[in-house]
């Protein structure tokens, strides 16, 4: 599976998507920005079980995603964030 990233990546929250849509977990993603392939290939369920972090003194990390529950009927943030946080 080719995924062509867009300016403003949002590949990890698109890889979840997929998944709850039934795609393959085990077959390979090759992400691309333009003709340059971003990360090495890798299972869709690898690229779906990360989220990212940034912080205020580092640079944007993977971290484990993990589904936040339900908070006045609202789902949370699915990203992680610390001191004014990241994205996806």
């Amino acid at each position: 599976m080719r995924i062509d990233l867009p300016a403003k990546p949002s590949l990890l929250p698109y890889c979840r998507k997929l998944l709850a849509e039934g795609a393959d977990p085990a077959e390979l993603v090759h992400v691309y920005r333009g003709e340059t392939l971003c990360f090495h290939p890798a299972p869709l369920a690898t690229f779906a079980a990360l989220t990212t972090e940034e912080g205020v003194e580092r640079s944007i990390r993977f971290r484990k995603w993990r589904e936040m529950p339900r908070q006045g009927g609202v789902y949370a943030s699915e990203t992680a964030t610390i001191a004014g946080g990241g994205n996806d």
